[in-house]
């Protein structure tokens, strides 16, 4: 028995599926994340309102972008989730980081 071979897992969920559900769940939180800061800063300009406005929002994201990396970046690093492909992580990562943007944007958004 040779123990000293190495031998590499084959990719775990490397489907063709996982990219799409990847780039599915990744867009819906970057459109929750920059979406109202965008909205907000195109209206104010095209009504040349000075952008004070935009300084809330731009404030919940930084808070929703700093709590998605402070949950996300262990979690990505986690064994069990290492060994997965990298969409497969990508796309099950990317339902948490919706729900974590979304909850912070109501939370805080609404207040």
């Amino acid at each position: 028995m040779n123990v000293s071979r190495n031998v590499k897992p084959r990719d775990l969920a490397d489907w063709p599926a996982c990219r799409y559900l990847a780039l599915f769940f990744w867009s819906w939180t970057a459109l929750i994340t920059f979406g109202h800061v965008l909205l907000v800063t195109v209206v104010a300009v095209a009504w040349a309102q000075p952008l004070s406005s935009v300084v809330p929002s731009v404030e919940v994201t930084l808070i929703q972008i700093g709590l998605t990396v402070a949950v996300l970046l262990p979690l990505y690093f986690a064994p069990g989730v290492r060994r997965l492909a990298r969409s497969a992580r990508y796309a099950l990562l990317g339902p948490l980081a919706t729900v974590i943007v979304l909850a912070v944007l109501l939370r805080i958004g609404g207040a």
